[in-house]
């Protein structure tokens, strides 16, 4: 009986040592997400407690964002841009550098959140990567295509903000808009 099972375990051994050199997925490892475009531009549809809006939205860069806003009547034209932590604000010919304030935060919170995913980890189900990330203290999650990368939608439930991503775009200033 002994001679049986030192058998047994020399036979386990040499196959785990032949099988180390086989090539294959480990099915606990996590996969590689794609990677998040760092220029884009897309429609958004963005709630804010109970206000909601809709932009235009363009990434040219990690720092520097555009929100062209459409919707609803009153933002109609409104210019947000955000570059390397300065948020201006304009309409037409009128531009204003934007102190804090409920909306002003906008614009800051979406931006932080999607430019902080550099480090981050992704779950994924159903072809949806969803990070967490933590802006000004607040919980935030994104999610992107996996096959992509695009951005699909930005949360943060504790200031009541959630913008959804449609028809991304790539983007490049020299050229603008990419056609794919």
């Amino acid at each position: 009986m002994n001679r049986l099972k030192i058998i047994t375990a020399g036979a386990v051994f040499l196959a785990s040592v032949a099988l180390t050199g086989c090539q294959g997925s480990n099915p606990f490892t996590q996969q590689k997400s794609p990677e998040i475009p760092e220029n884009w531009s897309a429609g958004a549809e963005i709630t804010f407690g109970t206000n909601k809006a809709q932009a235009e939205v363009t990434r040219s860069e990690p720092g520097c964002w555009e929100f062209l806003f459409t919707d609803p009547p009153e933002l109609s034209g409104v210019e947000m841009r955000l570059q390397n932590g300065t948020l201006t604000a304009s309409l037409g010919e009128l531009s204003v550098e934007a102190g804090g304030g409920d909306f002003t935060i906008l614009p800051e919170l979406i931006a932080e959140g999607i430019d902080g995913l550099g480090n981050a980890e992704f779950t994924e189900r159903d072809g949806v990567l969803t990070a967490k990330t933590t802006v000004d203290g607040c919980s935030c999650t994104v999610t992107a295509d996996k096959s992509t990368g695009n951005i699909l939608s930005f949360k943060c439930p504790g200031n009541k903000l959630a913008a959804y991503f449609s028809d991304v775009t790539p983007y490049t200033e020299e050229i603008g808009l990419v056609e794919e």
